[in-house]
């Protein structure tokens, strides 16, 4: 086989692999495409901006929230957000960005179950 066509080849061979090996950098939420190319997912706050943009657009793709009257359908809008984050998370596949994720979720969790019991007296004082 005559060098040029050879080398050509290869060329075509490194071109594809190269691209093969590249990292995704734009994730679905939901509808919404978020890009982060720009994002170094090297620390928390790589991590941080990617897990803004991820709940932006989940927010966004999950409609307006529900004023408070509502509150069957205000769930509904947190459980439709944070299983469209969770899944960015997921599809996002980044440590950095996972360990931030479940920082967030366990902060969350912490806050709701930890909140201080009413006592009857102070709820009927209300």
């Amino acid at each position: 086989m005559p060098s040029n066509i050879r080398a050509f080849l290869f060329s075509l061979v490194a071109v594809g692999a190269s691209s093969l090996g590249m990292a995704q950098t734009q994730v679905t939420v939901k509808g919404e495409v978020v890009n982060y190319e720009d994002v170094r997912l090297i620390s928390n706050v790589g991590a941080a901006v990617l897990y803004g943009r991820l709940r932006a657009a989940a927010q966004k793709a999950c409609g307006v929230p529900p004023d408070n009257r509502q509150l069957a359908m205000d769930s509904k809008y947190r459980a439709c957000v944070d299983d469209a984050v969770s899944k960015a998370v997921a599809q996002v596949n980044e440590p950095m960005l996972t360990q931030y994720y479940e920082s967030k979720r366990n902060v969350s969790a912490k806050t709701t179950t930890n909140a201080p019991p009413v006592s009857a007296s102070a709820a009927a004082a209300r």
